[in-house]
């Protein structure tokens, strides 16, 4: 493949012998080898790994698909490979140019070849750039700009009122004829410029309606409903839609529908009736993220919302606070939904019933869940009252056994107690678990608390455990019930952390944790200490928890290396 602003008679061919130089005219193996070569990840690997988000309360989800930074190894090979010849040039070049930072590297190239909107004889305006514009003074120019602007796929940047503006005297903005993923934010004064940069090519697109701009009512013809609904006719094959509004949606149940290969939809803002039912009339929607706002003016619409149908959405995501999600899911059944990923945002009061509730929620309205993740945070101390059994609160879930990842972290002030009988009811009700991690503030009441014999049970009931996180408080005491502890050597189990009660031999705790530590290398021969170390924060489960196990891990590491033996049982 040559540049195609070149002519043949400019481009040096030369034979090639081996085979390996042959192999390398080949278009399809250059094409291959450079795309590994791509300073960005793929735009949606975190579109469909919902669980490795980190989620920023400052923010909406516009940020969703977008990689925060290159790699700069990666760019400067395209940049050498792209100067060594005219053959594999264009292959570089194409991968380099594939997402654009923003808009500007277009705009050098016009200023390189100084054109500008005064080039233009008579006065009528651009629609499309630069499709009506080829002066024949610069062909050449020309043809390589549009080469340039056919390898753009994405902009990563969002293109903003102001980044419109600088194209303002060149008639823009530019048309990118192959653009997929674009992010805009909604500004009136640039409405019909971003309209016209949305090209069928489109199948990402993020529209940020949140704008600091003037504002627009929803009769003008710039309003909301407006910009949806000429985006789904310049656009119809969109995959991707995000959302984020400044006042709550409505009038949007038309709109929506007409995104008719719509798979992925993320929104932030308010759910009212008229999207809780456009949403349901999606048909071919696979995963919906939401981040929730509540103002107590929209209180009564969400309490009031009609029963709804998700019949195709396989993942949810939320952010939000306990009420909207609550009523939400309330009235919302879930039939395909395998994956769910809620946050809950610290509330102004103790939210464990209001957690409880919504669990109970998603038991009768997802009836095929398989993986579970929740973080809910509290605002308020139980006081003098109990601490309650964490079983209490995830007791709705003891009741679907098709569960195989469960992720519950309780941050703040949840503090919970976890007994014998419940970690010994888990293998039973799961009978097929993978993941399991339930972190939260151990309870401070030392009775009852769980002699760590029946840690080793529980693992040796669940064959397919990979990942467990138990904040228990396990009694480390009377060694001889637990120091020859004989299980099958564990095959799957890799990420551990166990919640150890400080006080267990306190009178020579060094001793107790090599003997702990000596039975769980026997046990667990995949452990992976890296991972262990990685699975819990200190501001959850308490630092104390986190130096004490990390001393246990530190024993483990150190039998390993040979560092230290085993303690001999004799000496126990």
């Amino acid at each position: 493949m040559l540049f195609p602003f070149f002519s043949e008679s400019t481009a040096d061919f030369i034979p090639m012998s081996t085979s390996a130089q042959r192999a390398l005219q080949v278009e399809e193996v250059l094409g291959a080898i450079f795309r590994h070569l791509s300073p960005y990840r793929d735009g949606h690997t975190v579109l469909t790994a919902p669980d490795r988000l980190d989620f920023d309360h400052a923010k909406d989800f516009s940020h969703l698909g977008v990689e925060p930074s290159p790699c700069a190894e990666n760019q400067r090979a395209l940049v050498q490979c792209s100067r060594v010849s005219r053959t594999i040039g264009p292959h570089a070049l194409q991968v380099l140019w594939r997402t654009l930072p923003d808009l500007r590297p277009l705009q050098h190239l016009l200023d390189v070849m100084g054109y500008s909107y005064a080039d233009r004889e008579t006065g009528i305006p651009f629609q499309t750039f630069p499709t009506h514009v080829e002066p024949h003074d610069n062909v050449r120019e020309w043809r390589r700009y549009r080469w340039y602007a056919s390898c753009v796929i994405g902009v990563r940047s969002l293109i903003d009122y102001n980044a419109l503006e600088e194209w303002s005297d060149r008639g823009g903005p530019p048309l990118l004829p192959r653009l997929k993923r674009v992010r805009y934010r909604y500004d009136a004064r640039s409405i019909h410029r971003t309209l016209r940069m949305i090209v069928a090519s489109v199948r990402d697109l993020t529209l940020n309606f949140d704008s600091s701009g003037p504002s627009t009512g929803e009769n003008s013809r710039s309003s909301t409903v407006d910009v949806l609904t000429a985006a789904a006719r310049l656009a119809p094959a969109i995959e991707v839609l995000n959302l984020t509004f400044r006042a709550p949606p409505k009038d949007i149940y038309p709109v929506l529908p007409q995104f008719t290969h719509l798979r992925v939809l993320v929104v932030t803002g308010w759910m009212t009736a008229s999207l809780h039912q456009a949403i349901a009339a999606l048909e071919h929607l696979e995963l919906l993220y939401v981040k929730l706002y509540w103002s107590r003016q929209e209180e009564t619409d969400i309490r009031n919302l009609p029963f709804r149908i998700y019949r195709s959405a396989k993942t949810l995501v939320a952010q939000t606070l306990t009420d909207p999600i609550n009523y939400a899911i309330q009235y919302t059944e879930l039939p395909e939904v395998e994956q769910l990923r809620l946050e809950i945002w610290p509330h102004s009061s103790d939210a464990t019933e209001g957690m409880m509730q919504l669990i109970e929620s998603i038991r009768k309205r997802a009836p095929k869940l398989r993986r579970l993740t929740l973080k809910a945070r509290s605002a308020a101390t139980h006081g003098d009252r109990p601490p309650p059994k964490l079983v209490t609160v995830i007791e709705p879930l003891l009741h679907k056994p098709e569960l195989h990842t469960i992720c519950i972290t309780l941050e703040d002030n949840y503090s919970f107690a976890l007994t014998r009988s419940d970690i010994l009811s888990f293998p039973t009700a799961w009978p097929n678990i993978v993941t399991l991690c339930l972190a939260h503030a151990p309870t401070a009441a030392t009775d009852a608390l769980p002699p760590i014999k029946v840690f080793f049970d529980f693992v040796a009931a669940c064959p397919r455990l990979e990942t467990l996180v138990l904040c228990a408080r396990f009694d480390c005491t009377a060694r001889s019930d637990w120091q020859l502890v004989t299980i099958p050597p564990h095959k799957a189990l890799r990420g551990l952390f166990l919640g150890l009660d400080p006080e267990t031999g306190s009178y020579n705790p060094g001793r107790t944790w090599l003997v702990l530590a000596a039975a769980l290398d026997r046990s667990l021969p995949l452990l992976d200490l890296d991972k262990t170390l990685d699975l819990v924060r200190p501001a959850v489960v308490g630092a104390q928890a986190i130096k004490t196990w990390e001393g246990v891990v530190k024993h483990i590491g150190d039998l390993r290396s040979g560092a230290i033996e085993a303690p001999c049982p004799l000496d126990w």
